[in-house]
């Protein structure tokens, strides 16, 4: 499976999902990738810290299948996307582009990318206790 999934707890006490593309990530992949995260997935709602580090790249019927499910809003988590190669870089920002996603985030360094996504968890949690 070209995905690694696991969770971790984020600084502020917040649970967060953790991928890790291995290698390349196919329409089958994506498909069910994408099942995880959207509503009724078992890691829908966490924020999500995503490492491409170690893929080659992502077939375009994966990129096909990941914008057409993340437009209009799908995408409701907080994502942060750790990229150094140039290649996977030019696509994520491209699906990026493509989704409008407005909580997503690209980054070059996974410490970077945690701290994002810590102050998001810190910020939605104080939303919820002022509301209440």
């Amino acid at each position: 499976m070209p995905y690694e999934v696991t969770t971790f707890t984020l600084p502020c006490g917040a649970k967060a999902l953790r991928s890790v593309g291995v290698g390349v990530i196919t329409q089958d992949d994506a498909d069910w990738f994408m099942r995880q995260i959207e509503p009724g997935g078992a890691m829908y709602g966490l924020p999500q810290l995503h490492l491409t580090q170690r893929m080659e790249k992502m077939t375009p019927e994966a990129r096909s299948l990941f914008s057409a499910r993340t437009k209009g809003g799908v995408e409701k988590n907080w994502s942060a996307v750790v990229g150094s190669s140039p290649l996977i870089r030019v696509t994520v920002n491209f699906l990026l582009r493509i989704s409008r996603s407005s909580t997503t985030k690209m980054f070059s360094k996974e410490p970077e990318a945690i701290a994002w996504l810590d102050e998001r968890a810190r910020e939605d949690a104080a939303k919820k206790t002022a509301a209440t």
